[in-house]
């Protein structure tokens, strides 16, 4: 019996913290992320892959749900002149699986829309827009009554064009920090 009290008030506590992830419903969120490719590309040369996002989230119970827009530079040439980058727009859900009065560890998904932009742009061929999906984690600290900071990490996939018909899959590790501002 004692078992089943102390089990039942760690799950009021839970959930009472979980709801808090933002103390309002309505969140802006804006993040700087280092980019990991999961695989060598051997047309490009290894660089420092630097993004940032995006969104607008609305919170319910456990459960929060984002729409944002992500932009990672993702190849570079040695010499400097020529960039690729991943743009993607984003759905991100989330479900708050461990929470305490100052923290909260979350589980997350994110399904988008992604498409390779160019820098000059006529050295690459027309990109259209491919499925980017992946999920990952993350810490919620609370820093204010309206602040959190958020520390995630996620894997991501996404299809771009090399030549007219012909498509290359990548995967991405995304690490990232940024803020949360409950409006």
């Amino acid at each position: 019996m004692r078992g089943l009290l102390s089990l039942a008030l760690l799950l009021a506590g839970l959930t009472t913290a979980a709801r808090a992830q933002s103390q309002q419903r309505w969140s802006l969120q804006g993040s700087g992320a280092l980019v990991f490719p999961t695989a060598s590309e051997s047309d490009f040369e290894n660089s420092t892959r630097l993004g940032w996002e995006a969104q607008v989230r609305y919170t319910f119970s456990r459960f929060s749900l984002g729409g944002g827009y992500q932009r990672s530079t993702v190849y570079q040439f040695s010499t400097g002149e020529f960039s690729a980058a991943v743009s993607v727009g984003f759905l991100e859900p989330r479900y708050v699986v461990l929470a305490g009065s100052r923290a909260a560890g979350y589980l997350a998904g994110r399904l988008g829309v992604s498409q390779l932009v160019c820098s000059p742009s006529e050295d690459c061929t027309d990109q259209g827009a491919h499925l980017a999906a992946g999920g990952g984690g993350g810490v919620l600290v609370r820093l204010g009554t309206r602040v959190s900071l958020d520390i995630g990490s996620q894997y991501f996939t996404t299809q771009y064009d090399i030549a007219e018909g012909q498509t290359r899959t990548a995967g991405y590790v995304l690490a990232r920090v940024g803020l949360s501002v409950g409006l």
